[in-house]
C-alpha cells in the first residue's frame, strides 16, 4: 500500500554543522535501493513492475533533489557512487521501518492490534457490557480491552480528559464538550415479581405507587432524582421501605417480594429475567435513556467503532427476546 502511495519522506542531512532538508519520494528510494542491488535498470524496473525509462526517472529526480550523483552510468551498468554505498543501510531501513508502519496501521484497521478503554456505570457494566464483550473478544482477541466503573457524574468528564475513549450511560446534565448517540430509549416502569397482581397490569400511574412498600436507590443517584422530582411535581410523598446503593440489589430485594421498584425496563432483561414484569408508568411519562457518549468532533478508534456495533446488536438481540411485561388479563403476555 505504502509503495503505491505518493509519501514523501523527509530526510534531515547534517553536514558540517549545516542541516540539510530533503523531500524525497517513496518510490524514489525504493527505485535506488533496487537498483543498487541489482545494478542494472531493466531489473529493477521489473521487481516495481514499472518500465525501465520509469525507473532511469526516478533515479535521476531522486539525484537532482539531494543535489549528489548516486549511480556512474555505463553502457550496460549503474555503478553505485560512494554517496550511493554510503546511503544505502539509511536507506533500507527507512523503508524497513515504513513497511512495519504499514503493517501496524493495518493491524489496527483488522482489529490485529489497538486498545479499547471505555467507561460505564455499574447497571451498565453489569447488564449490557458482559454479553457485548464477550463476543468482542471472541472476534478481536488481540484487543486490549480496559473497563472503568464510573458514576453518572465521571461519565462525561472522563471522555472530555480522555481517560476513557467512550462511556456508556446516563450523564448527569449536558456538556458542550461530548456527544451522545442514543443507545436505549427507554421509559420508567414499576418492576415486581411476575406473581404481583400489579404484573397483570398493562399501566400503572405515579400516584399508585403510594400504595406499595418501595425499594429505591439513595438520593444522589440520577434515578432517585427522576423519582423525587416527578413525585413532588404531583404533590405526593414518596417514603421508600428501602433505600440501597445499587441498582441490582432493588431489583434482588423486589426479586424477593419486600418491595417494588421504579426502575428502566431494560434492566428486568439482565437480571432476574423471566422473575420480575416491567409495567409502564404513565400520568406523566418518563423517560430514561442510555447513550454512548463521545469526546465532540474526536473519531472513534476501529476497535470501539466494532464494540458499539456489537453491543447495538446485542441490545436488538436482547430486546426481541425479552419482553419486560407481565402477563395480561387473558393470560398473554402484555405489549410494550
Amino acid at each position: 500500500m505504502l509503495a503505491r502511495a505518493g509519501i514523501t519522506v523527509q530526510l534531515i542531512i547534517r553536514l558540517n554543522s549545516c542541516v540539510f532538508f530533503m523531500n524525497i519520494n517513496l518510490r524514489q528510494l525504493q527505485a535506488f535501493v533496487s537498483v543498487y542491488r541489482h545494478g542494472n535498470l531493466t531489473r529493477a524496473a521489473e521487481q516495481m513492475f514499472i518500465t525501465q525509462p520509469a525507473a532511469s526517472v526516478m533515479i535521476r529526480q531522486l539525484e537532482a533533489s539531494i543535489g549528489v550523483r548516486l549511480f556512474d552510468r555505463t553502457t550496460r551498468s549503474l555503478r553505485p557512487t560512494a554517496a550511493a554505498h554510503e546511503s544505502i543501510g539509511r536507506a533500507e531501513r527507512i523503508l524497513r521501518e515504513l513497511g512495519e508502519l504499514e503493517r501496524g496501521f493495518d493491524d489496527v484497521a483488522r482489529r490485529r492490534r489497538g486498545r479499547l478503554d471505555f467507561g460505564a456505570t455499574p447497571a451498565v457494566a453489569s447488564s449490557l457490557v458482559p454479553a457485548a464483550l464477550v463476543e468482542f473478544r471472541k472476534r478481536y482477541p488481540d484487543v486490549d480491552v480496559t473497563l472503568h466503573d464510573l458514576a453518572p457524574e465521571n461519565l462525561s468528564s472522563s471522555v472530555v480528559e480522555e481517560t476513557v475513549e467512550l462511556s456508556i450511560g446516563t450523564p448527569r446534565g449536558p456538556s458542550a464538550d461530548v456527544e451522545l448517540a442514543p443507545l436505549i430509549n427507554d421509559r420508567m416502569c414499576v418492576i415486581c415479581t411476575c406473581d404481583s397482581p400489579l404484573a397483570r397490569r398493562r399501566q400503572i400511574a405515579w400516584r399508585e405507587i403510594t400504595a406499595y412498600p418501595t425499594v429505591t436507590v439513595r438520593k444522589g443517584s440520577g434515578i432517585r432524582a427522576i423519582i423525587d422530582d416527578t413525585m413532588a411535581r404531583l404533590g405526593l410523598p414518596f417514603e421508600p421501605a428501602f433505600e440501597v446503593s445499587y441498582l441490582a440489589t432493588a431489583l434482588s430485594l423486589t426479586q424477593h417480594g419486600l418491595g417494588i421498584s421504579v426502575l428502566p425496563s431494560y434492566l428486568t432483561r439482565y437480571f432476574h429475567s423471566g422473575r420480575l414484569a416491567a409495567i409502564r408508568l404513565v400520568d406523566p411519562v418518563v423517560t430514561r435513556n442510555l447513550s454512548v457518549i463521545t469526546r465532540k468532533g474526536a473519531s472513534l478508534s476501529p476497535a470501539a467503532e466494532s464494540f458499539i456495533e456489537i453491543l447495538r446488536s446485542r441490545i436488538n438481540v436482547d430486546s426481541c427476546a425479552s419482553t419486560p411485561r407481565g402477563p395480561s388479563p387473558r393470560g398473554k403476555r402484555a405489549r410494550a
